[in-house]
């Protein structure tokens, strides 16, 4: 019976033995999992606050852009309201000119005095010309009516009969 109890204190050692390799086996590999998803659990973080960080500057970044583009349709509202006034204030001079060549005989006044309707004409294209040049940025050559001709004090409108 002797040789009993030694196979069987064997065996019991082999079983515990067994076991308790099993619980170290277990351990380790429980201790490797958790560190493992401890890892990915950083990295998902990380991840996670990159992305928001990025996401957080994309929207900043569209509402500036939204902002510009509401500031610039201010803008161009403003540069629209003034070109219609400088439109409207064109065709009021427009009208005016038209009014006064309608009212004024050129070929009339031309046979009655050919110097003073000449230099009345040069006057007129010289002050048109100036007004073209000061208006493109160039050379203002713009002088006020009355200022170079003494002759040029009239409005235009000699009728001699």
């Amino acid at each position: 019976m002797r040789l009993h109890g030694i196979y069987l204190t064997i065996i019991v050692v082999g079983i515990l033995g067994a076991v308790g390799w099993g619980a170290y086996r277990y351990y380790v590999d429980s201790q490797t999992r958790i560190a493992q998803l401890t890892a990915n659990n950083a990295k998902l973080e990380t991840a996670q606050a990159q992305t928001q960080a990025a996401f957080d500057a994309y929207r900043t970044n569209i509402e500036q852009e939204i902002e510009n583009f509401k500031a610039e349709i201010v803008r161009q509202k403003a540069l629209n309201e003034d070109l219609s006034e400088n439109l409207e204030a064109v065709q009021a001079a427009n009208q005016k000119i038209a009014q006064l060549l309608a009212d004024t005989d050129i070929i009339k006044n031309s046979l009655a005095d050919p110097q003073l309707s000449e230099s009345k004409i040069n006057e007129q294209v010289d002050q048109f010309f100036g007004a073209i040049g000061c208006a493109t940025g160039g050379n203002c050559l713009h002088t006020s009516p009355g200022e170079g001709n003494s002759n040029s004090a009239g409005s235009g409108n000699s009728t001699t009969n």
